[in-house]
């Protein structure tokens, strides 16, 4: 039972943190969104949630941070606060999932503490696993519907999917299976309680006998 629990606890465990690292990846990249123009061929230009690029067929990037917070759109205002908060949630829930892991010797004679402690980190893993998914997808949302928006032209450019939300979406899958992995491993490998014995021992029962018969 231990065995089976310490793979099913290291299974969550690793998928929580593929998805973590994701989520930091999405979080870094400035490819949140991409732009293609047909006036200029040799530049792609891109959004992310800290900074603006333009890359160029030569190789050479050259990015410039907002330079203020209160003037940038609400979608990327949301999509940073979010995924800051992922990466803290995934942040913390890494000591807790160790400790609580167990595979660690951490706690290694309570495992009441050790199954809360897993509990916690597979709940702060399942809520990075949210706030991922929620700005990834609330991006998604709107640059579909600025594409297809029947008001403007069709020769104006439209601003498409980047590679970070395809890692954030990536990210957010891993964290949620693995948090809740976490989290059941508790309920799905509970060590079943002793019977309690009843009978009464023969030698108990031999003795009692005999005093009664030798009153009679």
């Amino acid at each position: 039972m231990r065995s089976r629990l310490c793979v099913y606890q290291l299974v969550g465990f690793s998928l929580s943190f593929l998805g973590w690292l994701c989520s930091l990846v999405a979080t870094v990249l400035p490819q949140w969104l991409i732009l293609n123009t047909d006036l200029i061929l040799t530049e792609t230009f891109s959004i992310g949630i800290w900074e603006t690029c333009v890359a160029q067929d030569e190789g050479a990037v050259q990015c410039k941070g907002y330079d203020s917070l209160l003037n940038l759109p609400h979608d990327i205002q949301l999509a940073r606060i979010l995924m800051c908060v992922s990466v803290a949630l995934g942040l913390l829930s890494l000591p807790l999932s160790l400790c609580g892991s167990t595979c660690i010797t951490c706690f290694r004679d309570d495992g009441a503490a050790k199954g809360r402690l897993a509990v916690s980190g597979g709940v702060f893993f399942l809520l990075a696993g949210v706030t991922t998914l929620a700005p990834v997808s609330y991006m998604a949302h709107v640059t579909v519907v600025k594409f297809w928006d029947p008001t403007v032209p069709e020769f104006v450019p439209r601003w498409e999917f980047g590679q970070a939300l395809f890692v954030g979406w990536l990210g957010s899958f891993l964290l949620l299976p693995g948090g809740l992995m976490l989290i059941t491993s508790q309920c799905c490998f509970r060590q079943p309680k002793a019977n309690i014995q009843l009978k009464a021992p023969l030698e108990t029962v031999k003795r009692v006998s005999w005093h009664k018969m030798e009153y009679v």
